[in-house]
C-alpha cells in the first residue's frame, strides 16, 4: 500500500470539531511562559544492553505512579503523568520516546538536582536461545519482576528560568536495572530499578537529530482509538498511557487507506484505531507526524513479539508490548498485562496478512497475503484484531484467536557493521533473532522519510557505532532484512 503526501486537511472528513471534542489537558496554547515559572515537559526512553546483550529481552514493561522533580531548595514539584495508571514497554523506548506529563507555567525558576519516578511494578519479560537458531527455545520464555519502588537520577542538574518553555528526557537503563546470571546463560536473575545508575535525564532537545526547529523530541508510533477529529488536528487515545492531541501542518503526512482495508479511504474519523508520529513543540503542545489509520472501526487489538517459530500452520506466540481496548464491550478488558506470552490461533476464515508500512519501502516477503502462521518469523512484530481471549490461568498463559495479522514495527539494537546511505548493516542482534549475521537495513529519504535521534541523517551513520531501531523485519533470509522507520545512536 503506498502513501500518498497529502495535508491531513483534505483526510479530515466527516470528523468532529475539536472545540466538541476533550483533548489532553495538557495542552498549552495561550501565555505558557507564565510569570516567574517555566513550562516543562517531559518524555521517557530507555538505554539499551551494549550489543550484542547477553540475553533476549522481549518486554520491559513498568507502571509509573509519579514522578517529581527535586529543586537545590525548596519543595519537590509533581509532574501530573498523561494517565493515572502509566504503562509503558520499555523495549519500544529503546528507539522511541514516550509522553510522560508537563508543567504548564508552574515550575518555579530555579535548579532542580534530581528526578524521582513512583514505579508501582517493572516486569522484564525474556528467553533463552541456546541452540544458535531462529526462535526462543522452547519453554525458555520467563519473567522476573519487582514491585514499589522509587528510582532516583543518578545525577542530573537543570536550571529553569521564568518564561522559559523546554523539556526534558528521563532515560530507564537496562545493564544497570537487569542482572544476567553469571551461571546460567542468558537467563535473567533480577530486575532492580533502585539500582546506581538505572535513572538518568537530560534536557531536550538531543544534540543531533533530524528534528525541525522548535521541536524538542519525537513522540512515536502513538497507537489507540481516535477520540477527536478535526480540519486542523487528531487525538489518540492510549490503552495504557494516556492520550495525544497533534496539529497538523503543511508537512504532515496521511496515509489515504486504513491497512486492512486497502484501496478504500479511510479518513480521519471518532471511533478509528490508528498509529500517529508526533514531534513534541517547546511549548508542550504536539506536531502531527504521520497518520497511520490501522482499522476503520475500534476493537480489541494485541500488538507483540514472535518469541518462537510457530508449532503449525494455525498457532504462534507472542509477548504483549501494547494492548488497544475497544471503546466498548471490550473481549480484553484488565485482564492482559504488557510483557504477558499469549498463544494465538488463526481461525479458518482468517483474513490474508497485511504489512502496515507507512509509506515505508517494503521487501517481497511471504508474511504479505499470506494466510499461515509458518509464514510468521521470531523477531517480527505483529498486530492481531482479536475476536476470542482467555486470560491467564496460573501458568497457562493467555490466549486469544486472531482474525487479522498485521505486520508492524520491531525494536532492535545492534551495531553498524558498514554503512552506504540508504542501506546499512547491521549486527550483534539479540540471541533469538538467530545465527550471528549481519542484516541490510533500508533507510527512506522520500516522504516519509526515516527519522534519526542522536545523528542529523543517514550519513551520520558509521561502522562501530551502536544503533537502536524501529523498522519492519523481514526475515534473515530477505535482502534488505530490515525497512527502519526510525534510527536512534546510543
Amino acid at each position: 500500500m503506498n502513501r500518498i503526501k497529502v495535508l491531513l486537511l483534505a483526510l479530515l472528513l466527516a470528523c468532529f470539531s475539536l472545540a466538541a471534542c476533550s483533548g489532553p489537558k495538557t495542552v498549552c496554547t495561550v501565555n505558557c511562559g507564565g510569570g516567574g515559572n517555566a513550562t516543562v515537559s517531559f518524555t521517557l526512553a530507555a538505554v539499551p544492553f551494549t550489543p550484542p546483550p547477553g540475553t533476549s529481552i522481549l518486554s520491559f514493561a513498568v507502571t509509573l505512579s509519579g514522578v517529581s522533580l527535586t529543586p537545590a531548595s525548596g519543595s519537590d514539584v509533581s509532574i501530573p503523568l498523561n494517565a493515572t495508571t502509566y504503562v509503558v514497554d520499555l523495549t519500544r523506548l529503546q528507539s522511541d520516546s514516550a509522553f510522560l506529563g508537563q508543567v504548564l507555567a508552574s515550575v518555579p525558576a530555579g535548579t532542580y538536582t534530581k528526578i524521582t519516578v513512583g514505579v508501582t511494578r517493572a516486569v522484564v519479560t525474556y528467553c533463552t536461545d541456546l541452540g544458535g537458531t531462529s526462535g526462543c527455545d522452547t519453554s525458555s520464555v520467563a519473567q522476573v519482576s519487582q514491585t514499589l519502588t522509587t528510582p532516583a537520577t543518578s545525577s542530573f542538574s537543570a536550571t529553569f528560568i521564568a518564561s522559559q518553555q523546554t523539556a526534558v528526557q528521563i532515560q530507564f537503563n537496562f545493564a544497570h536495572a537487569i542482572t544476567i546470571s553469571g551461571t546460567q546463560p542468558q537467563v535473567v536473575s533480577k530486575v532492580d530499578l533502585t539500582a546506581a545508575n538505572v535513572l538518568t535525564a537530560s534536557t531536550l532537545p538531543p544534540t543531533a537529530s533530524s528534528l525541525a526547529t522548535g521541536q524538542l523530541d519525537f513522540v512515536e508510533d502513538v497507537t489507540g482509538v481516535v477520540t477527536a477529529a478535526s480540519t486542523t488536528s487528531v487525538t489518540v487515545q492510549t490503552s495504557t498511557h494516556g492520550s495525544i492531541t497533534a496539529a497538523a501542518d503543511s508537512s504532515s503526512l496521511a496515509m489515504p487507506n486504513c491497512v486492512i482495508t486497502p484501496g478504500t479511504a479511510c479518513p480521519p474519523t471518532v471511533g478509528q484505531v490508528a498509529s500517529i508520529d508526533t514531534a513534541l513543540n517547546s511549548d508542550g503542545t504536539f506536531t502531527l507526524l504521520e497518520f497511520d489509520p490501522i482499522a476503520p472501526t475500534s476493537s480489541d487489538w494485541i500488538e507483540g513479539i514472535v518469541s518462537e517459530t510457530p508449532s503449525s500452520s494455525t498457532q504462534f506466540r507472542i509477548v504483549t508490548n501494547d494492548i488497544i481496548l475497544a471503546s466498548a464491550s471490550s473481549l480484553i478488558g484488565s485482564n492482559l498485562a504488557i510483557g504477558e506470552p499469549v498463544q494465538v490461533t488463526l481461525p479458518a476464515n482468517v483474513s490474508s496478512f497485511v504489512v502496515d508500512s507507512k509509506g515505508l519501502p517494503i521487501s517481497n516477503t511471504p508474511f504479505n497475503g499470506g494466510t499461515d502462521a509458518t509464514n510468521i518469523l521470531p523477531g517480527q512484530t505483529v498486530a492481531l484484531r482479536v475476536t476470542q481471549f482467555t486470560a491467564k490461568t496460573g501458568n497457562v498463559s493467555a490466549a486469544a484467536t486472531a482474525n487479522t495479522v498485521v505486520l508492524r514495527f520491531t525494536r532492535v539494537v545492534g551495531s553498524v557493521f558498514t554503512a552506504a546511505p540508504p542501506i546499512f548493516n547491521i549486527q550483534s542482534l539479540p540471541p533469538f533473532f538467530g545465527p550471528a549475521v549481519t542484516y541490510e537495513v533500508q533507510l527512506s529519504s522520500g516522504s516519509p522519510s526515516t527519522y534519526y535521534d542522536g545523528v542529523p541523517n543517514a550519513s551520520g551513520l558509521t561502522a562501530g557505532q551502536n544503533v537502536s531501531m524501529r523498522a519492519l523485519y523481514f526475515g534473515p533470509t530477505v535482502v534488505p532484512a530490515f525497512s527502519a522507520a526510525k534510527v536512534r545512536k546510543q
